[in-house]
């Protein structure tokens, strides 16, 4: 378990357990100490939400069919590996 106790930073021990905690991967206590300072620190439940509002951008594309044009237009944007 990560602590964040005197002389921890705890946005930094958060940002460790960021993508844990998204993919529902911590215990009890570690989910509910990475809860305590989500709430109480905007910067890191800032981060927090882009990051799951990302993760419902990138499931929402991989379902969605990309119309003719779209793939066109990325096609442009390729640019060749050397």
């Amino acid at each position: 378990m990560m602590a964040f106790g005197p002389g921890v930073d705890p946005c930094e021990e958060c940002e460790k357990l960021l993508q844990p905690f998204l993919d529902r991967d911590l215990n009890e206590d570690e989910r509910a100490e990475a809860q305590r300072h989500l709430d109480s620190c905007s910067y890191c439940a800032k981060r927090y939400r882009f990051e799951e509002e990302l993760r419902r951008f990138v499931r929402q594309a991989a379902v969605e069919e990309m119309t003719p044009q779209l793939k066109e237009k990325l096609a442009e944007l390729r640019t060749p590996l050397v």
